[in-house]
This record gives C-alpha cells, sequence and structure tokens, in this order.
C-alpha cells in the first residue's frame, strides 16, 4: 500500500474517534447543568422555609421552668414559749395570830420543809388550853362511871341491885366514853391546828414573792381569808422549769415525747440551752388549730427564770417529706391553685394541685405534681392546656442546687 493510501485510511478511522469525544463531552455538560438546576432549586426552596420556620418558632411562647424538688428531710422550726416554773404555789397560814417572825425573803432558796415564819396565836393557845382541861374533866367523869358501873355489875351477882339498874349505869359508862373520845378529837385537832403557826416550805424552790402588807412583825393573819392579799409568800421550783408552745396543726405529727428541743433567749445570744417534750395535750385548741405540748429545761445554776420569753427550736425529720415549688409557680384561680407542667416535647399541662404549707418564696405541693417535672414560671393567662412553648433554660437548676449556691454566696 502506498504512503497515499495509509494516510487516507487513518484520516477515515479518526472521525468516528473524535465524533464520540463530543458526544461524551456534551453529555457531561448537560449532567453538571442539570446538577446546578437542582442544586439552585434545593436553596431556593431551603431559603424560602427558613423565614416559615423563624415566624412558627417566635410564634410559640418562650417560657422559663423550674424544677419540682422534695423538700429537706431535716428543717427547724421555732416557736414562741413562755417559762414558767415547775412548781408554783402561793403559801398561806392556816391559824389566825400575829406575826411574830420572817424566816425568809424573796430570792432565797429554801429547802422542802424549812422554817419560813412563825405566828402567835394567843386565842388558839386558850382554845387549847380549854379543851385539855375539858378533857381532864371527861376523862375524870369516865372513871367514875367505868368503877360505879363494875360495881353494879358485881352487887348483881347477890341480888342487890336489878338488873335495870346495871344496864343504866353500863349505858352512863359508854356514853362517858364517847365524851372523852370527843373531847380527846377536840384537843388533838387543837393541837394540830396550832403546828401551824410555824409555815414550813411544801417542796424546795426560791420564794418569788413576799406579802408586804404582812411583812411587819405583829400583823395580823386571817386564816379565814383567801382573797388575792391573803397570802403569805409565792414559792416557785425552778429546776427544773416547763415551758408551754403552741405546736401549729401541721406540725403536729412530728411532735413526739422524748424529742430535743432548744431553748433560745435574748438575754444569752451565745448559749443554748437543752429541753425535752414530756407531753402533749393531745388535743388540739380549735380557736388556733395548735396542740399545747410541755418541754421541760434543767435549770441548775439559776439562768432562766420563771416568767421568762424564749424562743423553742425543734430540727424535725420528715420520712417523707412533700414537694416543694416556688410560689410564683403556682397558679390561683377559681377552681383552685393549679400549676403549668411542660413535658418533653414542650407541650404545657395545666394541673390542679393541693397545695400545703407556705414557706414564702416557696410552697408544699401535697399532690399534683410528680419529683423532677418541669414547671413554668409565672406563667401567664395565655398558657393553654396543650400550648406549646419554647423553654429558654431546658435544663434549670434545681431547688437545691439554688439553695446550696445562695448558702454558698451569704457564707462569702
Amino acid at each position: 500500500m502506498s504512503e497515499s493510501q495509509q494516510m487516507s485510511f487513518r484520516a477515515a478511522g479518526d472521525k468516528p474517534r473524535a465524533r464520540r469525544k463530543f458526544l461524551l463531552g456534551a453529555a457531561a455538560i448537560s449532567l453538571a447543568a442539570i446538577a446546578a438546576l437542582v442544586w439552585i432549586s434545593l436553596l431556593n426552596r431551603s431559603e424560602a422555609s427558613k423565614p416559615r420556620e423563624t415566624a412558627l418558632r417566635s410564634s410559640e411562647p418562650t417560657v422559663s421552668v423550674t424544677v419540682a424538688q422534695r423538700g429537706k428531710p431535716e428543717q427547724e422550726l421555732d416557736l414562741p414559749g413562755n417559762i414558767i416554773a415547775f412548781e408554783e404555789a402561793p403559801i398561806y397560814a392556816r391559824v389566825n395570830g400575829y406575826v411574830k417572825s420572817w424566816r425568809a425573803d424573796i430570792g432565797d432558796k429554801v429547802k422542802a420543809g424549812q422554817l419560813l415564819a412563825e405566828i402567835e396565836t394567843p386565842e388558839l393557845d386558850q382554845q387549847l388550853r380549854q379543851a385539855e382541861e375539858n378533857l381532864g374533866q371527861v376523862k375524870a367523869k369516865l372513871n367514875l362511871a367505868r368503877i360505879t358501873a363494875e360495881r353494879y355489875k358485881s352487887l348483881l351477882k347477890d341480888d342487890a341491885v336489878s338488873q335495870q339498874e346495871v344496864d343504866q349505869w353500863a349505858a352512863d359508862y359508854e356514853a362517858r366514853k364517847a365524851d372523852y373520845a370527843a373531847a380527846l378529837a377536840e384537843v388533838s385537832r387543837l393541837r394540830e391546828l396550832k403546828s401551824f403557826q410555824k409555815v414550813y416550805a411544801p417542796f424546795a424552790g426560791t420564794i418569788g414573792e413576799r406579802n408586804l402588807a404582812k411583812a411587819a412583825r405583829g400583823a395580823l393573819i386571817d386564816a379565814g381569808s383567801r382573797e388575792a392579799s391573803g397570802w403569805l409568800y409565792k414559792l416557785y421550783q425552778t429546776d427544773p422549769l416547763r415551758i408551754y408552745i403552741s405546736v401549729p396543726q401541721n406540725y403536729m405529727p412530728l411532735i413526739k415525747q422524748g424529742i430535743s428541743a432548744a431553748i433560745l433567749v435574748r438575754e444569752y445570744p451565745d448559749r443554748k440551752f437543752t429541753g425535752k417534750v414530756t407531753r402533749t395535750s393531745e388535743t388540739l385548741d380549735p380557736s388556733s388549730r395548735t396542740l399545747l405540748t410541755e418541754v421541760q429545761v434543767r435549770n441548775q445554776d439559776g439562768a432562766l427564770r420563771p416568767g421568762m420569753y424564749a424562743t423553742i427550736q425543734f430540727k424535725l425529720v420528715e420520712p417523707a417529706p412533700p414537694i416543694v415549688v416556688p410560689g410564683l409557680a403556682v397558679l390561683t384561680g377559681g377552681d383552685g391553685p393549679h400549676v403549668a407542667v411542660v413535658d418533653d416535647r414542650g407541650v404545657v399541662h395545666l394541673r390542679k394541685v393541693q397545695l400545703g404549707r407556705d414557706f414564702g418564696k416557696t410552697v408544699e405541693v401535697l399532690s399534683g405534681v410528680a419529683e423532677g417535672e418541669r414547671l413554668v414560671m409565672s406563667p401567664s393567662d395565655i398558657l393553654q392546656d396543650g400550648t406549646k412553648v419554647r423553654i429558654l433554660d431546658p435544663n434549670p437548676p434545681s431547688q437545691a442546687a439554688m439553695s446550696n449556691t445562695a448558702q454558698t454566696s451569704q457564707a462569702k
């Protein structure tokens, strides 16, 4: 084959190959153009949906939430109380007479049975002497009646006297015995009464008051007078002391006999006295719905005085403390208190709750809310059951964490 024929043959083979390359390039360009158009369409659609999503999100109310937590099992309860003596008694005279001497004065510590005062009793002394003389006469008559009765009884054996006479003298003897017993009882009564001319302390304690109207020696004592001014002393037992307090009804189940209490008084700011609950009235005062409770405290050094005002502090332990939520999370309406609970999807559910104690910033919820649920703070009237909301802080701090933070900041 000549050289010219070879060249013609090569030219004829290159034409299909060039056409194939051209077609492949055109197809690639077309695909690139189609992909570009699709991408531009999707981009425009995405840009168009953004304002719609923004509008939808902007239409959802934005709320702040708090987490419902249980209250602390330990809590302090401070109540006012009045300190009174364990025993208190006004001491009266039992006999009429005149003050002979005073053996104790206000502030004195006395023992049980200690002599406090002596009273002169001239009239009583005269009555006692007369009764003793009368007892002697009655005794003499009794002896005579006994001898006579025995003599007549012996004469009856010889039929010297009649049975009637024997019975008569026997009856006379029995009557004389009764007279003697009565006279003896009268003497005993007057002697017992005379013993009251010495006034003794009925129990150990402190002389709190002394009747100034009867303070002078020779002052008249009228034992028959039971007026307010008729007493001689007022005696107080100051160790231990009693404190009566009124416990509100909602704390009643936590007040048990034997639990400790701290007694605080303003006069001793750096000191705490320790007492115990000894008894309760077991019934509530219907006017105040409170339980009368007695706390006893030792007072060996006499620092506490009857009549002082004190604050009694209890540390109570509640085995199952109720839910505690901020007061701003509670809605109060005509049909009772409600809360707005937000679920995991951001939907509001209005629930009716039963409230317990109100602590000011927080309040107990006895039913209607579970621990860990999110509650809307300061819910507005536009929130309805089923409203979709946007949470400002999806992970709010718990009540315990906020409380610890507040305590830390206060300590700093």
